[in-house]
């Protein structure tokens, strides 16, 4: 089968590799239907992160079922559509039984699909088809009323907005919200839709870029254009950055009301990033950061989508096609969708 993979610096291919097999029980193989290029893919690709080629890519995705193990097919149905998460979890151990799917002890840690050394031995989702292990407990199936492509990212980047905002909103709704745009860019656009969507008392959407604050714009978000990020920008109790600056970053900090909420998908390669320590410690301030936990906060978003008319696809900018992809992948983009 073909299999799309990043052989070096701004470089992919479609290579044949053998197709997945089932194997064992508790198996699936799904096709990809809707692929979404992560925020994170494109510096991948351009070589600016840890992440070392040659492996297949793609780990944002939705697809259908194609064939199970045996002993599910009274659970799962061939041609059912289903959510992947991208992140690869076993469900029974001691991590993912306290919710913590994203660091599942069975398997090397942090695997998953279309990154890093997970992918050379789980794949990516640019392929024909996909081996799911544990999909009793990873797959997800979703309406057939639901377009694909809305979705496509729901495993990574739509679920960050839940981690940025819709968490801390799910407790209290009557809350102020800001989020900071940038190299992060469809997870600070998905955020701000999404606090929009769940009723917060005020969402403001910060960045630099026109593009991206017209889409905010078309949510009914509040859209603050800057030349550069200032110091602060007023006091809010949550403040979501999605900068990938480290002037992102701080402005996001400084921004933050009293016993606040900070939270940030913006990924540093270091260990020694500053942070206005004693304005915190003043005012208080309670700080998450970490990867999104796939498994547990897809239904979130997917209930959201299905029952509460949540749109997440005006996030996308572009559609490409199967055979498109090799080369959209590495065009910018705010939001590509590779869609079969």
């Amino acid at each position: 089968m073909q299999q799309l993979q990043f052989l070096k610096r701004n470089r992919l291919e479609w290579v044949e590799v053998p197709e997945p097999k089932i194997t064992d029980k508790n198996q699936a193989l799904v096709r990809p239907l809707a692929v979404a290029r992560c925020d994170l893919d494109l510096p991948i690709l351009r070589g600016q992160t840890l992440f070392r080629p040659p492996f297949p890519v793609g780990h944002e995705f939705v697809g259908e079922i194609l064939e199970t193990s045996e002993e599910l097919s009274s659970k799962f149905r061939k041609g059912q559509r289903v959510a992947v998460p991208f992140q690869i979890s076993c469900g029974h151990c001691p991590h993912c039984e306290a919710g913590l799917t994203k660091s599942c002890s069975t398997v090397p840690h942090t695997s998953a699909y279309g990154m890093g050394r997970g992918a050379k031995e789980f794949g990516g989702a640019l392929s024909d088809s996909i081996l799911v292990p544990y999909a009793s407990e990873m797959l997800i199936p979703f309406s057939n009323s639901t377009d694909p492509a809305a979705i496509a990212s729901i495993s990574d980047n739509i679920v960050e907005a839940w981690k940025l905002a819709g968490i801390h909103l799910r407790e209290n709704r009557n809350r102020s919200v800001l989020v900071i745009g940038g190299f992060a860019s469809s997870i600070g656009l998905y955020t701000a839709a999404l606090a929009r969507h769940m009723g917060a008392a005020e969402v403001t959407y910060l960045d630099t870029d026109k593009k991206r604050l017209e889409i905010a714009e078309s949510y009914g978000v509040k859209a603050e254009e800057v030349a550069s990020y200032p110091k602060a920008f007023g006091k809010y109790d949550i403040v979501a950055d999605a900068s990938g600056t480290s002037e992102g970053w701080d402005c996001g900090l400084r921004s933050l009301g009293i016993e606040g909420d900070f939270s940030s998908a913006s990924i540093f390669w270091t260990n020694n990033v500053p942070i206005p320590y004693l304005e915190l410690y003043n005012n208080g301030a309670k700080i998450q950061l970490g990867r999104v936990r796939s498994r547990e906060w897809i239904p979130e978003i997917l209930k959201l989508v299905e029952e509460e008319g949540f749109d997440p696809s005006k996030v996308t900018t572009r559609k490409a096609s199967w055979s498109e992809a090799a080369d959209a992948f590495l065009e910018e983009e705010t939001k590509l969708i590779v869609v079969r």
